[in-house]
């Protein structure tokens, strides 16, 4: 069962009304209390027959089908965004996808097309219970009998069935706001013992966040990342994870992985945070894909620089900007290409040198509007615009002239470098104090001098304009 990578489909397709509901026809609404009552018997008969969570079914339903009004439920009674066909039947639908590099692009594809509701969700729920070929248990964490509360249940599909990394949190809310729990998940209550009168012991799992990416960016395997597991969920955070050795894969130390989701996770107990990489062993997105400890992989160093530049973006390159530097710890998501950015020229706050496997690349924030993204300098995709200036290698002594506190003291000439910092004038500096120079710079453009001074006693060197000395 394959599913749209844009959880959310209802945002894509939005039609008018609401599908057949056990294939007789019912009035269009988008009346969300109008969905929920029409759905209520099939959510409650197929969750409970596959021992799931009916609030989270409906809320499921709700989320992906924008309360039964997307076309694709008016049209196929399909409420999951499911792809293929289903006992034949298809619909072709518009849809969002990423590339490799995790550019945005529209496409159209084959959707199933159920003749019911019910058969809509009943093919959901095996899915839920059946898992995927490469993992049968990766949806374990939603199943009752692992899921001690309905949000437990629903925060365990985020990262496995959907990229979003909100997307527990928002079924919890849909589930909260209509009280869904209340009127569909019944005697099962929270615990989920189906009337049982067992009492389970109360387990208290780690919470983590977790950050979707580009997939295709890259680390390698440490020299210690045999003392750690590989588990299909992030350790500790749900019942029933599951382990694999390393004996059953072919791993070496610098062995390259691809990464595209990071979470970080709080011990419940100490509050310490940890962090954790979704990755595979395959450039193929469709690999199996395990979380392993950041210490068990080796990642690329950035080191960060606070400045400011005028930098020139060349649009016509291919590419897009992302949230982060691309390939770095954080990992990074396309927010856009590079061809939006039309505008000449850009402020860039924050820059970045990254080096990975020996090679560097600088990185520049700019800001866009009101948001601030991340833009690569390769191959001149981003280009800093400085003043140029001609030096001199000179020597000498001058003064300071009366007007020498008009002017700062730079440790770059002004507008020529990225790190550039602003001192403050020595304690004793005043009209006629002495200082030497050992270089001098022109702009040629504006036709400016200037020189690289130190004062008696100071051992570090500054960039001052000439107005400032006699």
């Amino acid at each position: 069962m394959k599913r749209t990578k844009k959880w959310l489909l209802a945002a894509l397709v939005v039609g008018v009304g609401l599908s057949s509901i056990g294939g007789t026809g019912h009035a269009a609404t988008t009346d969300p209390q109008g969905f929920i009552n029409q759905l209520k018997s099939p959510v409650v008969s197929v969750a409970n027959q596959y021992k799931l969570y009916p609030s989270v079914m409906m809320a499921q339903a709700a989320l992906e089908s924008a309360w039964g009004t997307s076309d694709l439920t008016t049209q196929a009674n399909n409420y999951f965004g499911v792809k293929g066909s289903y006992n034949g039947q298809s619909v072709s639908m518009k849809t969002a996808e990423y590339d490799a590099n995790g550019k945005l692009y529209y496409t159209t594809a084959n959707f199933r097309k159920y003749p019911s509701a019910k058969a809509s969700m009943t093919d959901n729920a095996q899915l839920l219970r059946n898992g995927t070929s490469y993992n049968p248990t990766i949806y374990s964490g939603a199943w009752r009998e692992n899921a001690s509360t309905y949000s437990a249940a629903a925060n365990a599909l985020t990262g496995v069935y959907a990229t979003s990394p909100n997307y527990g949190t928002s079924l919890i809310k849909v589930i909260d706001q209509y009280g869904l729990n209340t009127l569909l998940d019944g005697n099962t209550g929270s615990s989920g013992d189906s009337g049982s009168n067992t009492t389970k012991p109360t387990v208290t799992y780690a919470k983590a966040k977790y950050y979707g990416a580009a997939g295709n960016q890259t680390a390698r395997l440490s020299n210690k990342h045999t003392h750690y597991v590989l588990y299909n969920h992030v350790k500790g955070t749900r019942a029933n994870i599951a382990k694999t050795s390393w004996g059953k894969l072919s791993d070496y130390t610098g062995q390259q992985t691809y990464l595209d989701m990071r979470a970080v996770k709080t011990d419940p107990k100490s509050g310490k945070k940890t962090t954790w990489y979704r990755v595979r062993f395959s450039s193929k997105s469709t690999a199996k894909k395990y979380w392993l400890y950041t210490e068990g992989l080796t990642l690329p160093t950035v080191k960060y620089t606070k400045g400011l530049a005028t930098v020139k973006v060349n649009s016509g390159m291919s590419g897009s900007y992302y949230n982060h530097v691309f390939n770095s710890p954080y990992l990074a998501k396309a927010m856009g290409p590079l061809k939006k950015l039309t505008a000449k020229s850009y402020t860039a706050d924050n820059q970045a040198v990254r080096t990975q496997d020996g090679y560097k690349t600088t990185w520049y924030r700019i800001k866009v509007g009101s948001k601030k993204y991340w833009i690569a300098s390769t191959e001149a995709a981003a280009s800093p615009q400085y003043d140029y200036v001609v030096y001199t290698k000179t020597s000498g002594t001058k003064k300071l002239s009366n007007k020498y506190s008009k002017y700062n003291l730079y440790n770059h000439i002004k507008k020529t470098h990225f790190d550039q910092k602003t001192s403050k004038w020595p304690s004793g500096s005043k009209k006629g104090a002495k200082v030497t120079f050992d270089s001098k710079g022109v702009k040629t453009a504006y036709k400016t001098t200037w020189y690289r001074i130190q004062f008696s006693g100071n051992k570090t060197k500054y960039w001052v304009d000439a107005r400032a000395l006699q």
